[in-house]
Formats: structure tokens, C-alpha cells, sequence
């Protein structure tokens, strides 16, 4: 697969721009996203010191966190799903999911010249990449540390993307995620932490008409997000356990691991995440590069 580089992208109107996360920019000042990580990010990101760190970070969105390492003395380059490259969508049966394509590259789009934006703004070095996660080539060499920060859940295939990744990983790879499976992945709807929140889920459970199960955060288990019968979470396939996540990073030879659990405001609603942070501790299997082609 071509590798497409992409040094600079003119971007002269916010407007033109989708932010991901909140952020602040010289001129600008402070911009509203989705996500708000600027409380406690490094904690986000597992509290690695990135002085000197060569870093490869899969799925930028509007580039916060590119550019918080960046500042932290970090050498970073950005892989983000190329313009070519259908995005994992689910595809129920119930309705024509292709109609999805064209709304989500022109999102993608809005979010890529947020980064560019933003890239101008802060005077930032970072390089960026674009392809497809699953077949990313040989030529894009080797990182000290690699980022997946709440994208696999969005992937069809979680594991052969950390695989994927893990070619490049030197020392530790970054996976962050929800700490809590989401009932429903939308900005009006998102599942309720709070204690009032939680007693009105028990009563609907008492109710019959919802069931929640609770698996303890000691099993690794995964959990299919998307409902066929109201069509919710067009984009969000999986709830990924921390010790699902800490087993497959031991399988990929990063065996020493670190969680750690913290909040962050998701639509201006504090949300629980989880960071893990895995150390190589194993080299790579020869066959890996086999299992992905032919997977």
C-alpha cells in the first residue's frame, strides 16, 4: 500500500472546520469539541514522559493530543484513515448502511482541516499520514511509543489494528478507551454515571424493560454495541474490557502493563475512561505480518 504523507493542508476558515476535542488556539481562543481532555492529560495518555519520544498516534481527529505531545518534547506522527478508505460502519440489514459513506468522509474531512488548522495555529512540526490501519507499510518505520486513544471501538477489528500497530511499537503502546460500555453513543443519549442516572436505570431494570448486566472489570469480555432493533451506535461496534485490552496487548508481547481510570467530559458530561499503558516485553512474532495479510 502507497503511503500518503501529508506535509501541509491550506485551511484559511474555521468554518470549514469539525473539532473533535476542545481546544485552545492562539487567536482563537478557546474552541468547544465533543471530547474535553485538557484537564489531566498526560494522565490520559498513561503519564509516559514523551521527552524525546518518537510517537506514532492512530486516529488524530482534530489533533489535541498531537499536539499535547508535541509540546511535551515528543516527535509525532499522525495516522488518520485516507480519503479512499471506506470507514468501518456497521452494516445492518435493516437499511441501505452505505448512505453513511458520504455524510462520514465529509466529517473526516471537516475533522482533517480542524488539524490543519490547528497545525498552523501552534507553529507544530508533526507529520501526518494517511492509509488504512489495517495495511499500514513497513516504510513508515519504527516508534518508541504508539497511541490507539479511543479508536477501537469504531474498529470492526480491534485486534489485528493493535497487531497492526504493534509492528511499529519499540517500547510501549497507549490504548485508551470508555470505562463503561455506552447504552447509547449519541450526544442526547449517553449512558448515565450518575447516582440519580444509576437509580433510574435499576428501576427500569426492575421494570422489565431494560436489562443491564454488569461484568466485574476483572474479566476480560468484549460486548457488541450496535441494536439492530433501533438502529443505535451506527459507528461504535464494541465495549472493550480493560483486561480484554491487557490480554491482547499480552499475546502482542507487551506483557507489563498499567491501568489507570479517570473521567473526562464527553458533550459536557463527565465520562469514565481508562488508560493502558503496555511495555514491550517480548519481540514480535516473524508471522505477525502473514497473519495480517491474511486475515
Amino acid at each position: 500500500m502507497a503511503l500518503d504523507l501529508i506535509t501541509e493542508r491550506e485551511v484559511k476558515d474555521i468554518k470549514d472546520c469539525a473539532f473533535y476535542h476542545t481546544m485552545d488556539l492562539p487567536g482563537h481562543g478557546e474552541i468547544k469539541g465533543k471530547w474535553d481532555l485538557r484537564k489531566n492529560t498526560g494522565q490520559y495518555l498513561g503519564g509516559i514522559d514523551f521527552t524525546d519520544k518518537k510517537v506514532l498516534e492512530f486516529g488524530p481527529a482534530s489533533g489535541f493530543l498531537s499536539f499535547y505531545m508535541e509540546k511535551q518534547g515528543a516527535d509525532v506522527v499522525s495516522f488518520d484513515i485516507g480519503n479512499n478508505i471506506e470507514w468501518d460502519v456497521v452494516p445492518f440489514a435493516q437499511y441501505d448502511h452505505t448512505q453513511l459513506f458520504k455524510p462520514f468522509i465529509e466529517y473526516n474531512n471537516q475533522m482533517k482541516n480542524a488539524y490543519w488548522f490547528s497545525h498552523k495555529a501552534l507553529e507544530s512540526k508533526n507529520k501526518t499520514f494517511y492509509g488504512a490501519i489495517y495495511d499500514i507499510p513497513k516504510e513508515l518505520g519504527d516508534f518508541d511509543v504508539v497511541t490507539f486513544c479511543s479508536i477501537l471501538l469504531h474498529l470492526r477489528d480491534p485486534f489485528k489494528a493493535l497487531c497492526a500497530g504493534a509492528l511499529h511499537a519499540k517500547e510501549k503502546i497507549v490504548v485508551t478507551d470508555l470505562a463503561e460500555a455506552p447504552k447509547v453513543y449519541s450526544k442526547n443519549h449517553m449512558y448515565d454515571t450518575s447516582l440519580l442516572g444509576r437509580v433510574k436505570n435499576a428501576c427500569r431494570v426492575l421494570m422489565n424493560k431494560e436489562i443491564y448486566q454488569y461484568t466485574p472489570a476483572s474479566i476480560p469480555y468484549f460486548q457488541f454495541l450496535p441494536n439492530y432493533k433501533t438502529l443505535e451506535n451506527k459507528d461504535v461496534w464494541w465495549y472493550l474490557s480493560p483486561q480484554l485490552v491487557v490480554n491482547m496487548l499480552g499475546v502482542l508481547g507487551f506483557e507489563d502493563t498499567k491501568i489507570d481510570y479517570h473521567e473526562y467530559e464527553l458533550y459536557d458530561k463527565l465520562t469514565p475512561t481508562y488508560s493502558i499503558v503496555g511495555t514491550r516485553t517480548k519481540s514480535a512474532p516473524k508471522d505477525w505480518e502473514h497473519f495480517l495479510k491474511n486475515s
